[in-house]
This record gives C-alpha cells, sequence and structure tokens, in this order.
C-alpha cells in the first residue's frame, strides 16, 4: 500500500500521430529512462509538449510517462505502445514495456524526481495486471539497446539497486493504524427480543455485524473469497411468502440495530 501520492497529468499525444503508433499493449516490464536533457525548464510539461510537436513525431519517439520533481505528465495510455527502446518495431522493449522518462532539468531536484518515479512504478505494479511480478517486470533503457541511459542512476554505485529499493519502500509503506479507526466496545445482539450467541462492535463511530449473520437469519449463506465475498439469498418462489419473508426479515434487522444502539 502506497501512502503518499504524486499529482499525474494526463496529456496524450494526439491519435494518428507518428509517434502514437496505436499498437494495443498488454505491458509485461517497465522501462526507466533519464531525459538526458539538462536545460532549465526542461520538466515533465515541456517533455509534454514536445511529444506532441513534430519534432518527436517525426523521429518518431514517445513514451508513456515523465517524471519530475513536483508532477507526472502521461503521454500515452499503458495499453498502447510508445517508440523509447531502441529494440525496432517488433521489439519487446517498445512493444511490451511501459516507458518511463526521469527528468534531469538542472533547476530541478533530480533526487525528487527519481523518489516521485520509484512512487510511480510501486503505483503501476499494482495497476497493471499484466506486468510480470516485482523486480522481474523492471528494465534499464540499457536493457532492450545497450544506451547508457538511465545515465544518472547507472553512474552511481549502486544507482539501480537502490532505485529498485526505493521502489519496493514505497510497496511496503502501510497507512498508520491510528487512520484505520479502531474498536471502541463489543456490543450484544438481540432479535426478536432475545439474547443471541453472536455479537457486534462500535467501531470509529459506527455499529456492525458480521453479514454472514445477517444473511443467515434469512437461512442465506455468505462464503469469503480473499478479496471478495460471495452472498447466495435463499430461493423463494412464493410472492407472498417472500413478502413475508421480507417484513420478518426488516423487523429482525431493525431490532438487531436498535440493540445495538
Amino acid at each position: 500500500m502506497i501512502s503518499v501520492s504524486v499529482k499525474i497529468i494526463q496529456d496524450y499525444i494526439p491519435k494518428g500521430r507518428k509517434n502514437r503508433p496505436g499498437y494495443a499493449m498488454a505491458a509485461l516490464y517497465i522501462t526507466i529512462h533519464q531525459t538526458g536533457n539538462t536545460s532549465k525548464g526542461a520538466d515533465a510539461k515541456a517533455h509534454a509538449a514536445y511529444l506532441k510537436g513534430s519534432t518527436a513525431a517525426a523521429a518518431p519517439v514517445s513514451w508513456h510517462f515523465t517524471v519530475d520533481d513536483k508532477v507526472i505528465y502521461q503521454h500515452l495510455p499503458v495499453t498502447e505502445n510508445g517508440w523509447h527502446a531502441g529494440d525496432g518495431t517488433n521489439g519487446p522493449g517498445n512493444r511490451t514495456s511501459i516507458g518511463i522518462e526521469i527528468c534531469i532539468n538542472k533547476d530541478g531536484n533530480l533526487s525528487k524526481a527519481e523518489a516521485n518515479a520509484a512512487w510511480l512504478v510501486a503505483k503501476l505494479t499494482g495497476d497493471v495486471k499484466t506486468l510480470k511480478a516485482f523486480p522481474g517486470c523492471m528494465k534499464q533503457h540499457y536493457n532492450w539497446s545497450g544506451k547508457n541511459c538511465p545515465a544518472q542512476i547507472r553512474g552511481r554505485k549502486n544507482g539501480w539497486s537502490n532505485f529498485l529499493k526505493a521502489v519496493e519502500s514505497n510497496l511496503k509503506t502501510k497507512k498508520p493504524a491510528a487512520t484505520l479507526g479502531s474498536v471502541d466496545r463489543i456490543i450484544g445482539v438481540e432479535v426478536d427480543g432475545k439474547k443471541v450467541a453472536e455479537s457486534g462492535v462500535f467501531y470509529d463511530g459506527a455499529t456492525y455485524v458480521k453479514a454472514s449473520y445477517i444473511v443467515g437469519l434469512i437461512g442465506g449463506n455468505v462464503t469469503g473469497h480473499g478479496d471478495h465475498i460471495k452472498i447466495a439469498l435463499p430461493k423463494i418462489k412464493d410472492t407472498k411468502k417472500l413478502e413475508s419473508e421480507l417484513t420478518s426479515l426488516k423487523l429482525k434487522i431493525k431490532n438487531a440495530q436498535a440493540a445495538l444502539l
């Protein structure tokens, strides 16, 4: 779970331009680049403008995200390929990887830009389900074409391994427990005026009873499946009987809620 966030501005290259090829992509990898542009003002916004211009279209060159020390610009959907890896029209870098460029403009904060890129990578590993598991999804531009890129990261001792550690740190970060609320007390439950074995909780200003118990009152069933639950309600074909069951259920829930409060 990622505890911080960086603003992502979608500013796509227009469809039909030569540097937006439009090939469908189920991304397997994330490729890290650094822009090579140290000029003042060569931030993410400036690169977004460049990619929509004639020079980038003529090259053609494109990638998915540009990251600076303040913001992230997205230039292509992650379901379309770009031309950024230097391994050809059908190369796996170009056709199966999401390209991220990190700004190195001298009026920016490089460390912060790299930290923002690490955050973005962590976010993408959760959002893009086709990616290989981290860190197997991670590539340098160098891995595809032999170019010394990302040059600043590669030029430091343990630069790449430290970048991967920064990504991993984002993946492991969790919200402080205090922000999740707390169970204040256990509450007894009464149904039709009779106390039952089931108990509820008063949690973060609200009252709760297990879904399985409430559904079970009408003869249904609740099962857990890791990231979701399935609720099976009883099949009642008789309309009058259904109305009676619903009336009874409403009364039972009302009595249960009254007992919890």
